[in-house]
């Protein structure tokens, strides 16, 4: 299990970026389809800590967070659910990208978790980017141009759009926190990449002259 644990992970943020397919070809209730994909990401990206109280601290984190889910779809207009459910969802993600960069730190060698790792990051930094952006949207309505039928989810379509920058347009930040934001994830995008790159090349180079 720990050999493919990031393998695990990466596949349930795929799935869980995957949960309005989900929800058209099943016909179940979105809530439920919701919970178990958010809970399968809650549970796979917990095998990334190596400590038992680290862990432990995930479930925990995660398992609020998906109370305030609930909560949100049988109180959908209650504020104070949202505000928790928004920043309980950021400070775990963070926690699963902290654990990934001190996990990454140690890998000594190009293997499949070295691989894979950064892969995971980058769809982590997407997921925070979308919290972020529905945040600034929940505390001003206005600092965003959507598409007709938007959602939730669009936040988290529009936070990958911007980190990868390409730019549909269909998605426009109208005020300038929900302009700065979506520079800084343009910025942290590109960097995010050109670090990665450097990092991958740097270490086959040592390796291979060891």
């Amino acid at each position: 299990m720990g050999k493919y644990k990031y393998l695990i992970a990466l596949l349930s943020v795929f799935n869980f970026l995957l949960t309005p397919i989900h929800i058209i070809l099943t016909g179940l209730d979105p809530a439920k389809i919701i919970v178990i994909n958010y809970t399968l990401v809650i549970l796979s990206s917990s095998l990334l800590a190596s400590i038992k109280w680290v862990k432990f601290s995930t479930y925990i984190l995660g398992s609020v967070t998906l109370l305030f889910i609930w909560l949100e779809f049988s109180n959908p207009n209650s504020v104070s659910v949202l505000s928790c459910r928004l920043l309980f969802s950021f400070l775990l993600f963070a926690s699963f990208c902290f654990i990934l960069i001190r996990q990454l730190l140690k890998i000594k060698e190009i293997n499949l978790q070295f691989i894979l790792g950064p892969i995971l990051g980058f769809l982590y930094l997407g997921i925070i980017g979308g919290i972020l952006f529905e945040s600034i949207h929940f505390i001003d309505p206005n600092s965003f141009k959507l598409i007709k039928g938007f959602s939730g989810y669009s936040f988290y379509y529009f936070s990958f759009i911007s980190i990868t920058s390409v730019g549909y347009g269909d998605i426009t930040p109208l005020t300038a926190p929900a302009q700065s934001l979506t520079l800084v994830m343009n910025i942290i995008g590109q960097f995010y990449s050109i670090i990665v790159i450097g990092v991958f090349v740097g270490k086959y180079i040592n390796v291979k002259s060891s």
